[in-house]
């Protein structure tokens, strides 16, 4: 494995930005790390560890919704039904998202459950005392593509299935492919 760092962030020569008001003390403004295994792709290896997909997954969400403009917070822990509060605007609604990754091609389409697992319970599906807004994260080689579904459009449903390939197959989902106008309006 190889790692390179832009620094530590404590004034040295790399330009970070320390010392001209561009980057906070103790932090590294970049890091790569790459760690290759012979055999299968790294999309093929991801996709077959599903909590690995879905750590994956949310990266990509907090990525995407930072360059979008949005705020993001995370919950400590895991053990709340969503994986981000979200906003739009300062001082706007605060909008709990919960994000589920699927990268396998079923019979034409890529499936994804909208429940979480209790203990001793079973599945459950998520309801509005849960979620505000479901990102569907559907990878495909080469992009990715998000499906933000607010909680009334799918409450009670056990499993959704998008077609990004084929728009004419089931549109009930497309409206909201790329959707990331809901993270503005889900609480209003």
């Amino acid at each position: 494995m190889a790692v390179k760092s832009g620094g530590d962030g404590v004034g040295d020569d790399v330009g970070d930005g320390v010392g001209d008001g561009g980057a906070v003390r103790g932090f590294v403004p970049w890091i790569m790390a790459v760690a290759e295994e012979p055999g299968d792709s790294w999309l093929e290896r991801r996709k077959r560890n599903p909590k690995r997909m879905g750590e994956l997954s949310q990266a990509a969400f907090l990525l995407k919704a930072q360059s979008l403009g949005f705020g993001l917070a995370l919950p400590w822990g895991d053990s709340e039904k969503y994986d981000f509060i979200v906003w739009a605007e300062p001082g706007g609604p605060l909008l709990r998202v919960q994000v589920k990754a699927t990268g396998r091609l079923d019979r034409g389409g890529y499936d994804v459950q909208p429940v979480y697992s209790t203990r001793g319970e079973g599945k459950k599906t998520y309801t509005a005392r849960d979620i505000d807004v479901l990102a569907a994260h559907v990878v495909l080689p080469g992009k990715d593509v998000w499906y933000l579904l607010p909680m009334g459009a799918f409450a009670g449903v056990k499993s959704l299935r998008f077609f990004p390939d084929l728009k004419s197959r089931n549109p009930r989902w497309e409206a909201y492919r790329e959707a990331w106008e809901w993270l503005g309006l889900a609480a209003e």
